[in-house]
């Protein structure tokens, strides 16, 4: 609520500005969490749902923590360098991986993946005009260059 309230106001908008839509999601989340901490307090825990043709597995899935993790650190670490476009195709082929190791087919994931990246991208840039990393930046026309002569 913070930040939404410290984005500037553009002269040209009437009502909807930079402000509102930032500003209904977290009042919504500030009113469905107090909802949910009033029936807690009320009593109403709720309970665990059985589970639907198979038994319950209490091993530790380190492996699949793994991967997860790595593919979010590799997107933190990347997405700059690399692009969104790279880095999002990367994240969800580990993500896929780690849900159905057996089943997964490389042929197949990271097709997907790069689609789901592709419809994601161009949704933010072009449909909501929210700029993400292209990468492959290498223009260093901007970098200040000293000569000395000697």
């Amino acid at each position: 609520m913070w930040d939404a309230s410290q984005l500037p106001e553009l002269a040209l908008a009437d009502f909807v500005g930079t402000r509102m839509f930032p500003s209904i999601i977290g009042w919504l989340l500030i009113v469905f969490a107090g909802i949910q901490v009033l029936l807690v307090l009320r009593g109403d825990r709720g309970e665990p749902e059985g589970i639907e043709g198979g038994v319950a597995d209490q091993k530790l899935h380190l492996k699949k923590f793994l991967l997860v993790a790595g593919g979010l650190l590799f997107f933190a670490l990347f997405v700059s360098i690399l692009g969104f476009i790279v880095s999002a195709t990367v994240l969800f082929s580990m993500v896929v991986f780690a849900l159905n190791p057996k089943k997964s087919k490389l042929w197949l994931v990271v097709p997907i993946a790069l689609a789901v990246s592709l419809v994601i991208y161009f949704g933010f840039t072009e449909g909501l005009q929210i700029s993400l990393p292209w990468g492959f930046d290498f223009d260093f026309s901007n970098e200040v260059v000293v000569e000395e002569e000697w």
